[in-house]
């Protein structure tokens, strides 16, 4: 090791996680988690949404079996379920990335709670917003669908309630597994 050149790690240990090396306060635990909610998600896309409605789906070409027909008791969690998984697992990578203590942690849920509910409302308001957009976000990836994304989605309370509850739900997760002062979370 060089002189002047030193590596943080500090050793954590949780109910959930034997031990999880923080290094330059990454926390490889929720950042693991967060990825594998998001995978979750994305196979979530593959079996019940079509890609013709969905984004990034175009970009695999897969011709995947999809999951035509729930129960209809399932219809309104399938409906949200994608809003819930968004808000959870991208808090858990944010504060995997950033936060190293519980004020942190619930200042990045708060911050995507209000990303979501924000992009939640401009569904209703789509067509005021598109106006608004500019012409050369069609020469950038992820940005040319911009103008589709507000024409064809819609608002939904039930996806408020969905950010919400994940919102909340990555909170209480990222408060439980999060080291302060040095001192490790016992029960």
């Amino acid at each position: 090791m060089r002189e002047g050149f030193q590596i943080n790690s500090v050793n954590v240990k949780t109910p959930l996680f034997k031990s999880t090396q923080l290094k330059h306060g990454v926390n490889t635990s929720q950042l693991c988690i967060g990825f594998s909610i998001l995978l979750v998600g994305t196979l979530f896309y593959f079996f019940f949404r079509s890609a013709e409605h969905t984004y990034f789906l175009r970009f695999f070409g897969l011709n995947v079996y999809r999951i035509e027909y729930l129960p209809k008791t399932l219809v309104s969690i399938e409906n949200s379920l994608p809003t819930f998984i968004h808000v959870f697992a991208f808090s858990l990578l944010s504060a995997g990335l950033i936060a190293t203590r519980k004020r942190g942690c619930a200042l990045v849920c708060l911050a995507w709670f209000i990303i979501d509910v924000l992009f939640e409302l401009a569904q209703a308001y789509g067509k005021v917003i598109i106006p608004a957009i500019p012409e050369w976000f069609s020469n950038f990836l992820f940005l040319e669908n911009t103008k589709n994304y507000f024409l064809h989605r819609r608002f939904d309370y039930l996806d408020l309630f969905s950010i919400a509850l994940g919102s909340l739900a990555a909170c209480f997760f990222l408060v439980f597994t999060i080291q302060e002062n040095g001192e490790e979370h016992e029960k």
